[in-house]
């Protein structure tokens, strides 16, 4: 008897324990925004290793899965912000969008050239500053850590971010690595805003500098899939930047 009662102030500290230990836990601090933000930074290499860094070139694979859809991209990018990509698919032609400095603009077989406005070129312009990858706070207008949650499976920090530009969108970083593992937000495009999900997987060294060579974009339903297969930091010639004839003729 004497045993019995000295164990159960122990079960039932037990048991108390195991009925708060969860919400307790789910109550604990998020990490600040700058601060998950600032471990990517040296996650992916530092931000004086990418200072280092003028341009980028990158080739791969270009996949729409559910649609049987294959093709091939190419990209370049270089300091400050300029941008050039073209997505090869066969049977559908050729892709093409760029950001100089100033204009945005696609020219593709279904809409022919076209130059894009307002908050679609706010946003091209956005994902055309070279630095932007490495979303240091002084380039967005606030940055806060929203929760802990899971997108597509992973368990990450959510970030909202507000750019200079007044567009908002979520970063997801890993609590392991530290790495970027989705963003998500709102796409414009041609055929209206679209809510979107990117996820970044199988990150490789690149000159001391860790990329993401698979990026998969989820909207509307569909999946489209880039997977890079070489990338170099190396200097882009700034002729690859002007715009093309079509497009200068849409700019007079």
């Amino acid at each position: 008897m004497t045993r019995s009662r000295t164990r159960l102030p122990a079960l039932l500290a037990a048991l108390t324990l195991s009925v708060f230990a969860a919400p307790l836990a789910a109550q604990q601090p998020l990490p600040p925004a700058a601060e998950l933000i600032a471990r990517y930074q040296e996650a992916v290499g530092g931000k004086e290793k990418f200072a280092s860094k003028t341009a980028m070139h990158a080739t791969g694979d270009f996949a729409v899965p559910a649609a049987g859809v294959t093709g091939s991209f190419e990209m370049f990018s270089a300091r400050p912000n300029k941008m050039l990509m073209r997505v090869t698919m066969g049977g559908f032609g050729e892709i093409k969008s760029g950001f100089d400095g100033t204009h945005a603009w696609s020219i593709n077989p279904m809409e022919g050239p076209r130059l894009m406005q307002d908050k679609e070129k706010a946003q091209t312009a956005d994902n055309a500053d070279f630095e932007s990858v490495l979303r240091d706070p002084s380039r967005f207008k606030s940055v806060e850590t929203v929760e802990r949650t899971t997108v597509a499976g992973r368990d990450c920090f959510k970030v909202r971010l507000v750019w200079q530009s007044d567009r908002e969108t979520f970063d997801c970083y890993s609590p392991e690595t530290g790495l970027l593992v989705a963003s998500l937000g709102q796409q414009q495009s041609s055929m209206g805003v679209i809510d979107a999900v990117t996820l970044y997987d199988d990150y490789r060294d690149v000159d001391g500098v860790k990329v993401a060579t698979k990026i998969s974009v989820q909207a509307m339903g569909m999946e489209q899939v880039l997977t890079m297969k070489e990338i170099r930091f190396t200097d882009v010639p700034a002729s690859t930047f002007e715009l093309p004839a079509e497009i200068k003729a849409l700019v007079r």
